[in-house]
């Protein structure tokens, strides 16, 4: 059944990977300001020992930054500046609509979920805050509405109810593979835990 799926789907999985191969080039400005704040981190660090105090920023929280800032950086290229202003807008409420008939509305309704995946994962690596799954996947509904009505407000794309939809559903899906990613490290620190004993 999902081999069926592939099969006929092809064309739209050939159009995905080409649409993330052209946005590829917005990572860049957010590799940018990670490194930006990778020398900020690193001058913290050196204050820190300098000063002979604890660091209350791990490195795992640094790098989990470091990664975010990357993402929403790109992010915000992808979702508003790439866009032309005026080109099209409305507001489409009809549930399941945008998922179309053409590969086109099909690759993005499926981008729309690959988009959030990584704020799933990101955001509750990076900060505490979101690691309760009621506050991390209604922040990824937040940030798709409000990125739907900017859309909407300056004429960059149609307001879709589907939009939304799926870019939650993403930030789900990224939160589950944090939560299993979670999991795997705790096995493995346990692991390590009961090998020196």
């Amino acid at each position: 059944m999902i081999l069926e799926f592939f099969a006929e789907n092809k064309d739209v999985f050939i159009r995905i990977l080409e649409d993330i191969s052209d946005v590829s080039k917005y990572a860049s400005a957010g590799i940018v300001i990670a490194l930006i704040y990778g020398a900020v981190y690193l001058l913290y660090t050196l204050i820190c020992k300098l000063m002979k105090r604890e660091r209350k920023l791990g490195m795992d929280h640094a790098v989990a930054v470091f990664m975010l800032l990357i993402y929403m950086t790109a992010f915000v290229y992808i979702v508003l500046m790439s866009r032309e202003a005026d080109t099209y807008s409305g507001v489409n409420m009809e549930l399941w609509s945008s998922w179309g008939h053409s590969v086109t509305t099909k690759a993005f309704f499926i981008e729309n979920i690959l988009l959030f995946i990584p704020m799933g994962i990101l955001m509750p690596s990076a900060f505490k805050a979101f690691r309760k799954p009621f506050v991390c996947i209604p922040v990824c509904m937040l940030v798709s509405l409000c990125i739907e009505t900017i859309q909407y407000s300056f004429g960059l794309g149609i307001a879709e109810l589907d939009d939304v939809i799926t870019n939650t559903a993403g930030g789900a899906i990224g939160y589950i593979i944090w939560l299993i990613l979670l999991f795997i490290h705790w096995i493995c620190i346990r692991v390590n835990i009961d090998s020196e004993k």
